[in-house]
């Protein structure tokens, strides 16, 4: 039999813990690396190299590395803000990270699968003579200037910019969690959307403009409710409260006028808490005043089926509504205003009974 023989690499001990001045940079960048930058600070290519062949530091690209051990930690997300941030900085400060790519650096939140690679743009110029190099893998534009900005010594557009550009290049779902987010900021999409006109695909992101919640919390949340317009279901009111004379609950989604409510459970509810029975008891006892005390009928569904089995969830959706058809009064509610208390809905905050109409873009799910 032939023998097979491994080659040994003997790594020096002054490799085996990261070198002072380099863990410098990795603090100053951001736990990344860009040669370009680490040169300019005194530290060389090679030494880079050899730090990467210990295992010390993970190249994710041409001249860019990040620092293995907090790479290996990082999920998917972080994973690509990493990359996403390592990326702005090799490329200078007149390139900006937008679509997903801006929406993690903004800290939005975001849903699905990242870009393979980082979405950036430049502005047009009259000089144009980098437009060859920088047009491989970043978009040259008519930017304004109040939406480009920086986080952090890298360029990134503005959270409403990102946002948009989220809507016209991937799900629309997946867009609208995210712009959720930014309404709740009070940010407009309307403005980054005009200087995209003409832009493909922009019909998307208007109609995500148009059909934006504030009163979304969380991308479970949005998802609900994108299941009720996909299927074509009443539309609910979002975090209203309810109870007895005053508000004294709040459900994640209400159809007032079927005395109806669904609770939205997200893993993190329970999972990995020291406290998680204390949870579990107060959240039986609020299901128990909702339901015997008020007469509130409730559904309740987990990220499973928001995220892959929206179907399923219209169906238990429309159960609900059909066990508890419309009634001549409507349950007694109040509006949920962030920071404020709660208060009492306007005649525009009633949602209809009758099922929604909202027409999705064509190809909405890719």
């Amino acid at each position: 039999m032939r023998q097979r023989w491994v080659r040994l690499v003997r790594v020096p001990r002054s490799l085996r813990t990261m070198p002072a001045d380099v863990a410098e940079l990795l603090r100053r960048d951001g736990s990344v690396i860009v040669v370009a930058r680490a040169q300019a600070a005194g530290v060389t290519r090679n030494r880079i190299a050899r730090l990467a062949e210990a295992g010390l530091l993970t190249r994710i690209g041409p001249g860019r590395y990040v620092q293995t051990q907090v790479y290996k930690a990082a999920g998917m997300k972080e994973r690509h803000r990493l990359e996403a941030r390592a990326f702005g900085l090799s490329r200078g400060p007149d390139v900006y990270l937008t679509g997903w790519s801006g929406a993690v650096t903004w800290e939005l939140p975001v849903i699905g699968r990242p870009p393979d690679v980082p979405n950036a743009v430049r502005p047009r110029q009259e000089d144009n003579r980098r437009s060859a190099r920088c047009s491989q893998d970043v978009r040259i534009a008519e930017l304004p200037g109040w939406h480009m900005t920086h986080v952090g010594e890298v360029g990134v557009m503005s959270p409403g910019w990102v946002v948009a550009d989220m809507a016209r290049t991937g799900p629309i779902h997946h867009a609208l969690v995210s712009a959720d987010a930014v309404a709740r900021l009070r940010i407009d999409l309307n403005d980054p959307i005009e200087h995209m006109r003409g832009w493909p695909d922009i019909d998307r992101a208007r109609w995500v403009a148009r059909h934006v919640d504030p009163l979304a919390e969380t991308p479970i949340e949005t998802l609900g409710r994108f299941t009720v317009i996909q299927f074509g279901l009443p539309m609910p009111v979002l975090n209203a409260w309810v109870g007895d004379g005053h508000p004294e609950y709040r459900v994640d989604g209400l159809w007032p006028h079927h005395w109806a409510a669904y609770e939205a459970d997200g893993a993190l509810k329970y999972d990995n808490r020291p406290d998680a029975s204390t949870v579990v008891t107060k959240q039986n006892e609020r299901e128990w005043y909702l339901r015997r005390r008020l007469g509130l009928d409730l559904a309740r569904f987990q990220w499973r089926l928001a995220f892959r089995g929206r179907e399923e969830l219209a169906k238990r959706f429309s159960k609900l509504l059909v066990d508890n058809p419309v009634r001549s009064a409507p349950i007694r509610w109040w509006k949920d205003v962030p920071g404020h208390s709660p208060v009492e809905p306007a005649a525009e905050d009633w949602p209809s009974p009758a099922p929604t109409s909202i027409i999705l873009p064509a190809g909405w799910d890719v």
